[in-house]
């Protein structure tokens, strides 16, 4: 598993919600695409998101709260 440095992870899911907010709904695949990120990343930083509140998923496409 990758180490990631300070504030790297932070930086990452705020791009991750950027993205979100910028379109009308993304499916997982079609944000890893554009990320240019596995899969396994942004499903794991999507279900931080949604922890928190700031995103959502509604069928298979995920929002921006």
């Amino acid at each position: 598993m990758a180490r990631l440095f300070g504030g790297e992870k932070k930086s990452k899911v705020v791009a991750l919600w950027r993205l979100l907010r910028g379109c009308n709904g993304l499916r997982e695949s079609e944000a890893s695409n554009i990320l240019r990120w596995d899969r396994r990343t942004t499903n794991n930083y999507l279900r931080d998101l949604k922890k928190k509140g700031d995103a959502y998923k509604e069928g298979r496409n995920w929002h921006a709260e």
